[in-house]
């Protein structure tokens, strides 16, 4: 059900709060040097794109990591903020043009997270207003996914209305939410799926970056707003999904990346956040408990499966790294309040350290992305020490 080829045998390293905590430090003091030296934040040799500005894999996710880090007390910040959010602001304006999809309004390559860090560090109705006028956009673009389209324009309407209280965030929620659900697609003994209209392609991507899980998550961050009845029958539409896609034995857990009704006996290999188990545990992890044993039973079989392969060859991160697998492992313990969760999250995180120290040694720098590089680690490390299990950009902004 996985690959070995793609993972590390996990090290026992033996946690180390002290330690933990310097690397989350020394992770942010390294970010925050290259801000002050004035640099472009470097192309990291193992990436194959260079630092722009979004939130992905950008430099807004990195100012993004280093704000949320200093308001949680794990680091001292000083950064030129204003000053920092306006120049982003401006680059993403023509970066986006370039991108495969330019005219939506993308949660994770667009302007809305930059428009939001602005709101919250200085709380203004003209900034608010232009969020508003971004998310519209999503109302007539083809409802895709979470990293482009729909799915990201309400979640970030379901953070505008937590933090304004404002009625016209729960009312373009809802309006997107019913354009997103119009077009699931009921698939006799399967269950419920999209098929996202992404890169030229139609395919039906079950993770949560590009597909059905992607678009669970801002119903399950949004439920208030849906209602009760609503929120119950996506529920179960969901349960029964995951159920019926999930490849099983009796100890483990896994799904294919993208589902195909032509060949439904494809056995999954990819065990990372954005497609296979840990993604699926992590994203919907909040689901109630004991509505379905099997979907239950599938949760823990993912973890359990996240666990048996260990650490990911592609690094430390959050998107296809070691960090964002052992998220699965705190949303688990969340759920569960079972300690074993937590302690295999510990495992993850020392293995993670090691990784970012060895690739430091290699590459004599760090990897300046949030998504995909070191900063998103820290905040792994930060929610490690505390039990939490808050998944940067998605359970919290």
């Amino acid at each position: 059900m996985f690959d070995p080829s793609r993972h590390y045998p996990l090290k026992n390293i033996k946690w180390e709060l002290e330690l933990v905590q310097q690397a989350i430090r020394d992770i942010a003091a390294d970010a925050i040097s290259q801000f002050n030296q004035g640099r472009k934040l470097p192309r990291h040799p193992m990436d194959d794109y260079g630092v722009c500005s979004d939130l992905f894999m950008g430099t807004t996710g990195v100012i993004w990591a280093l704000t949320y880090l200093d308001l949680v007390q794990a680091i001292d910040a000083d950064l030129d903020l204003a000053a920092l959010l306006k120049e982003q602001l401006s680059a993403n304006e023509s970066e986006l043009k370039s991108t495969p999809h330019p005219d939506n309004a993308s949660y994770l390559f667009g302007e809305l997270p930059i428009l939001m860090l602005q709101f919250k560090s200085s709380p203004d109705n003209r900034i608010a207003d232009k969020i508003f006028q971004s998310i519209e956009k999503n109302n007539t673009q083809p409802a895709r996914e979470l990293m482009w389209g729909t799915a990201g324009s309400m979640l970030c309407a379901s953070f505008l209305h937590k933090w304004t209280s404002e009625n016209r965030w729960q009312e373009i929620f809802l309006l997107q939410a019913e354009r997103m659900l119009s077009e699931w697609e009921k698939i006799d003994g399967v269950g419920y799926l999209w098929s996202p209209d992404l890169y030229g392609r139609k395919r039906k991507y079950l993770g949560p970056v590009h597909g059905f899980t992607g678009n669970v998550i801002p119903l399950i961050e949004g439920r208030e707003l849906l209602g009760n009845r609503s929120y119950e029958d996506i529920c179960s539409k969901v349960i029964e999904t995951v159920v019926n896609t999930a490849t099983t034995d009796e100890k483990h857990a896994n799904w294919v990346a993208v589902f195909e009704e032509s060949d439904r006996t494809k056995t999954p290999n990819l065990v990372q956040h954005c497609h296979g188990a840990p993604g699926i545990v992590t994203a919907l992890s909040k689901l109630p408990r004991g509505i379905d044993t099997r979907f239950d039973q599938c949760l823990e079989k993912g973890g359990e499966l996240t666990w048996h392969a260990g650490a990911l060859r592609k690094g430390s991160n959050l998107c296809h790294g070691t960090a964002g697998n052992g998220y699965a492992f705190l949303k688990l313990y969340q759920r569960t309040k079972n300690d074993l969760w937590l302690e295999r999250a510990r495992v993850f995180a020392m293995n993670a350290i090691d990784q970012c120290r060895l690739s430091k040694e290699l590459y004599h720098q760090g990897r300046y992305t949030l998504w995909t590089g070191d900063l998103g680690t820290a905040v792994y490390l930060w929610d490690c020490i505390k039990g939490d299990a808050n998944f940067p950009t998605i359970d919290v902004f």
